[in-house]
């Protein structure tokens, strides 16, 4: 769950009261959320310093890796020079601290060769990695550090142009005919459309990247790191893919949830900004019918986790659920 950035400031300052921070964290989240301005809210913390940004923190001897090259990627040289000064170089207070910008840009064998770092640091040592996709981040990485969710300032919701077309969709329910087929497909048609266009969009921002990557690297590798790149790359499609689908997924209940809200009488909303639009169903349909639509959807978002195919599961749950 996603905290607004000072709550969780306050949580990890109670963790340091009792002794009991870990030494290595994924701080996430969207750009809206300031990654990099907490990341220096929790070093300040740490050390007890007031410094005004990570490039004040590198004025001090700290590692700052950010993604570099043609191919904005974090080369396996990159980390290995963090681990060195990591080692060997005294920190603030005798604190060792290294952060990694846009973490999840790490090549492959770069996040590999951090594992070591991230099982046995030194005495001391606090790690930040900041990102803005922690799915693209390999298991073994993930599992290493605590990971804080960050909210944009204020706890406002940033919504992604696919969130922004699904709100839209969403808004216009009230003006489909009730319980018939065609307007189950209608519905259910949008949504997969919208899933089409994310993959869509994913797949050529990446096959981009691994174009950059082929140009910059073909005179210093071999074919195998050829086909495990692209290997690397489909899984990567995929994992942003389903992100993606499930923060979509989440939306779509999210605003079915705030239908059922208005019929109780709940004040807590969790799309306010879309409180008329939903009111407005909530008295079109009956309580019985919004509590259909939720358990057919709360059934899709469950099957996706599966190895259920996907066009199947979109069929059944949306003629369930408005046919």
């Amino acid at each position: 769950m996603p905290f607004p950035a000072k709550h969780a400031l306050s949580l990890l300052t109670r963790a340091q009261e009792r002794a009991r921070l870990g030494h290595a964290y994924l701080i996430s989240g969207p750009k809206e959320a300031r990654l990099e301005a907490f990341a220096v809210d929790f070093l300040n913390l740490v050390a007890n310093a007031h410094h005004a940004d990570l490039e004040a923190w590198k004025e001090q001897g700290i590692p700052v890796i950010r993604p570099e090259s043609k191919s904005r990627r974090i080369v396996i040289e990159s980390i290995r020079s963090l681990e060195q000064q990591i080692y060997l170089s005294p920190g603030p207070g005798g604190n060792k601290f290294g952060v990694i910008v846009d973490a999840d840009r790490m090549m492959p064998q770069a996040q590999n060769a951090f594992l070591k770092t991230l099982e046995e640091p030194p005495p001391g040592t606090l790690l930040l990695l900041l990102s803005p996709q922690p799915q693209r981040l390999l298991d073994t990485i993930l599992s290493r550090v605590i990971h804080v969710p960050l909210l944009p300032e204020a706890g406002a919701r940033v919504f992604s142009e696919a969130e922004q077309q699904l709100l839209k969709v969403l808004s216009g329910l009230s003006r489909l005919k009730e319980g018939n087929l065609a307007s189950a497909l209608a519905i259910r048609s949008e949504f997969e459309g919208l899933l089409d266009e994310v993959k869509d969009q994913i797949t050529r921002q990446l096959e981009e990247e691994f174009d950059k990557e082929k140009d910059y690297y073909k005179n210093t590798t071999d074919g195998q790191w050829l086909k495990e790149r692209e290997h690397e790359m489909e899984a990567a499609i995929e994992a942003q893919y389903q992100a993606q689908r499930e923060a979509l997924m989440e939306l779509l209940l999210c605003w079915m949830g705030d239908v059922m809200r208005h019929q109780v009488g709940a004040e807590r909303l969790d799309l306010p900004e879309y409180a008329e639009a939903t009111r407005v169903l909530s008295q079109r349909w009956d309580s019985r019918t919004v509590t259909r639509r939720v358990h057919e959807l709360r059934r899709l978002h469950a099957n996706l986790h599966t190895n259920v195919n996907e066009t199947l599961a979109l069929d059944v749950a949306f003629i369930s659920a408005f046919a």
